[in-house]
């Protein structure tokens, strides 16, 4: 049985994590000279196997570290070849960079991460005034050309299963080097540090997969409806759900100039579904989506021009995707609010729907698919954001 998870604990989940990142970052920094930041850090609900898909990369250095004590779980931290090489010859420069990328890479690379991962842990140790013990580091996956690890499944990496996990990503400022530090609790620690108490609000990992997989089963035929509005090959490029602090949320969505639409979900599960192109999509959608004959639109920003009933016309393809596959699994019509066009920062579009989820919500869940094609001339992202309090009340039914 998977942990019932407090959410008003996850605030506090939330912060250490945070303060874990910016504690390795800044051990990183003073061991390599190489100045980082934490671009964002979130809690995810990811499938095993998608993580292990990316530690299976051909580019991929994978090296892990267990925690015993006050937390136990794994910390994996996973570079490309490139972001490996670069910090292991700044940590070592005596490293022979003309002979590329060797295990002599990899093993100043797991000394790295020993640091990286003491910074990490350090605070939350200091916090609760209880000790956490680290293993030696140890790579399970190589990155180096030819080698074959077979399997890099670890005691709590293994097909099958959602698993609840901290993912930091830790970037350069020019953005040459970047990596992710996954964060994975034993379920028992879990259920020791975040356990519902009688009467709190909870969440558990098989809640939240099965409603991954509502929004799944609506993402095969939004793929397929929006190609067809384009005429082209639509493919989904990322899908990531999120638990995040209504007021972090804008901090993990870029700043770019950004159009589509927003509808509000007024009925159980409340909350916002956005559909956002970027600058160059806005065009192509403008030259190949024809636009409808009726659409309901906000009355208030109607679309006037043939540019705007395009970009509403393909927002509502999305829009009635998600919304039908919401509507299987809860059993009822989801009532929503006509179109509302949008055209602003990326960021401040999230972050208005964030603000109007109301001030109790504390955390919203936030499904995020990223939709494209292969030559890169299309992009779409697509966020559900939806209040807890109701997938919780509707999947208890």
């Amino acid at each position: 049985m998977s942990p019932k998870l407090d959410l008003r604990k996850l605030e506090e989940f939330d912060k250490m994590a945070v303060d874990g990142a910016d504690g390795a970052t800044k051990r990183l920094s003073g061991l390599t000279g190489v100045e980082a930041e934490v671009e964002c850090s979130r809690l995810h609900v990811v499938s095993t196997e998608e993580v292990l898909g990316e530690f299976e990369r051909d580019d991929a250095l994978a090296i892990s570290i267990h925690l015993e004590g006050y937390l136990e779980g794994e910390v994996v931290t996973v570079f490309d070849r490139q972001s490996g090489q670069e910090l292991a010859e700044a940590f070592m420069p005596m490293l022979p960079s003309d002979s590329g990328y060797t295990d002599k890479h990899e093993g100043a690379a797991e000394e790295i991460c020993n640091v990286m991962v003491s910074g990490y842990v350090d605070g939350w140790a200091d916090m609760k005034e209880d000790s956490i013990v680290m293993s030696p580091p140890e790579a399970v996956s190589s990155a180096i050309e030819g080698e074959d690890e077979g399997s890099v499944e670890t005691e709590y990496i293994h097909e099958g299963a959602d698993a609840i996990a901290q993912r930091s990503t830790i970037v350069t400022p020019d953005g040459e080097i970047e990596f992710e530090m996954y964060m994975f609790l034993e379920e028992e620690s879990t259920q020791r540090l975040f356990g519902a108490e009688s009467g709190s609000v909870t969440l558990d990992d098989e809640t939240l997969g099965t409603f991954n997989a509502v929004i799944d089963e609506g993402i095969t035929s939004l793929t397929e409806h929006l190609g067809g509005k384009l005429d082209l090959e639509v493919d989904v490029e990322h899908t990531v759900l999120d638990i995040v602090p209504t007021e972090r949320l804008s901090g993990t969505v870029s700043d770019e100039g950004s159009s589509g639409v927003v509808v509000e979900l007024t009925e159980v599960p409340r909350g916002y579904l956005l559909v956002l192109f970027d600058e160059r999509s806005d065009e192509l959608v403008s030259r190949r989506v024809e636009p409808a004959d009726e659409l309901t639109t906000d009355d208030e920003r109607t679309p006037e021009t043939d540019r705007e009933r395009a970009i509403a016309t393909a927002g509502n393809e999305v829009v009635e995707s998600i919304v039908g596959g919401l509507t299987e699994q809860f059993g009822g019509p989801i009532e929503t609010t006509p179109l509302a066009l949008v055209e602003d920062m990326r960021s401040s579009i999230v972050n208005d729907a964030a603000v109007n989820l109301g001030p109790d919500e504390r955390f919203v869940l936030n499904f995020e698919v990223g939709l494209g094609t292969t030559d890169g001339e299309f992009s779409c992202t697509v966020y559900t954001l939806i209040r807890p309090n109701d997938v919780l009340d509707e999947m208890d039914r």
